[in-house]
Parts: structure tokens; C-alpha cells; sequence
């Protein structure tokens, strides 16, 4: 099945290689962790994983402390690499940034599929525009609401997911850093100066950038 929001990401997939690299993984890492670990997690759906890079920097990697050994599968209709849809069930589904570019007339079906691979869903869900605009010229957050309309979509799966919602644009820090992990020159400088001065400036980076820059090296 095809719909207007998911050919509209096919699309920017195409003509973005460097965005929408599944960094939001690196974003959620430890309550990801903190899950498949109380939950003694050994099969990971990613749903919606985009081109999946964080794979194996977060998931069985001896380099990354506390990295979980898990067999993970990427998925994602909109990205050709990983379009192919698996089959039986998961420990656990994450689905990170993912459910706000779906258009609203699809929600309740891509959140039967996600729910028809387990009974046990992590998901981030961002409540407010995106930096992106599809080729159609529209936000890439096609369905952009508060977290009560999330929770009413969500509530006949009640007991099978925990949820966190991106409702600010702000992440990590006093600066609002929307930045595509595909750091900008700007961005790999000030690394490059705290990284030798050994001083955290406030305003000067914010965690996230600092956290995935940590992952990539």
C-alpha cells in the first residue's frame, strides 16, 4: 500500500543521501538500552529505520560502552535498502522519529503493522514542524499534534509501548540545534576546540551534538 506521505519520503530519500540517517537512535540510546535490558530484549525491530547508520555503532559494538548484543532489523518502506517487510515477531519495535511524517489518514494503520510484530513498542514522536520540506513543498511532519492526541491514538495498545515526546525544538541544551547529522563545518570546528581546550562553553554546542559526535569517532 502507498500513500502520499510515504511516496513524499521515498522522494527526499532519493535526493537527501546525507539526511535522515535513523541519528535519532543515537538521540534515545539509553532509555533504548534501559528497555531491552529490563526486558531481556534478543530480537529488535527498527521501524522506520531510514538508512540505518547507527546500527552498528549502538548495537553490538565492543567500542560502544554499554552497547547491547541484540539481532536487530532494520525496516523502512520509504527507503529502498530496508523496504523489504519482515515477517514474525520482535522482543521489542523502535520507532524513533517516525509516526510524525506519516499523514494522519494512515496512523491507525502503520500503527496496527507496528503493534503486528510485538507487544512491546518504544517510540519518540516530535510535536512540532520539522526543519525539512518534501518535494511537494510540504513539512516533513505531516501529522504534527499534541501528546493527548497521540495517547488517544495509542490507547487501545495501552500497556504495550512507552512513549516519549519531542515537544519543544530545543534538545540537549539552551540552543536550538535542528541540525541534520551531517555535521556542518561550523559544528566540526567547535568540536575540534572543545575537544583541545577541554572546556564546555554554554551556547556553544548542545548535548546532542556533542553525543553524537562522541558515537562517530
Amino acid at each position: 500500500m502507498t500513500y502520499e506521505s510515504l511516496e513524499e519520503a521515498q522522494k527526499y530519500h532519493v535526493q537527501n543521501p546525507t539526511h535522515w540517517l535513523g541519528e535519532s537512535l543515537g538521540e534515545y540510546k539509553h532509555q533504548i538500552w534501559d528497555v531491552i535490558g529490563r526486558h531481556n530484549v534478543k530480537t529488535v525491530l527498527d521501524y522506520g529505520c531510514g538508512k540505518a547508520h547507527f546500527h552498528n555503532i549502538l548495537f553490538n559494538n565492543p567500542k560502544t560502552p554499554g552497547a547491547p548484543n541484540v539481532d536487530i532489523t532494520g525496516y523502512d518502506p520509504a527507503y529502498f535498502r530496508f523496504e523489504k517487510k519482515p515477517t514474525g515477531k520482535f522482543d521489542l519495535v523502535i520507532c524513533t522519529d517516525v509516526m510524525e511524517h506519516v499523514q494522519e489518514d494512515q496512523i491507525d494503520n502503520v500503527l496496527e503493522d507496528i503493534f503486528s510484530f510485538s507487544d512491546n513498542v518504544f517510540f519518540t514522536i516530535t510535536c512540532y514542524p520539522a526543519t525539512q520540506l518534501l518535494l511537494n513543498g510540504k513539512n516533513a511532519h505531516y501529522t504534527i499534534k499534541d501528546p493527548d492526541w497521540w495517547k488517544e491514538k495509542l490507547k487501545s495498545y495501552d500497556g504495550k509501548y512507552k512513549v516519549v515526546f519531542q515537544t519543544r525544538p530545543e534538545r540537549g541544551g539552551d540552543i536550538v540545534n535542528k541540525e541534520e547529522w551531517n555535521p556542518s563545518a561550523e559544528t566540526l570546528r567547535k568540536l575540534k576546540e572543545e575537544t583541545r581546550t577541554g572546556v564546555k562553553r554554554k551556547n556553544f554546542l548542545d548535548d546532542t551534538q556533542r553525543e553524537k559526535a562522541k558515537l562517530l569517532r
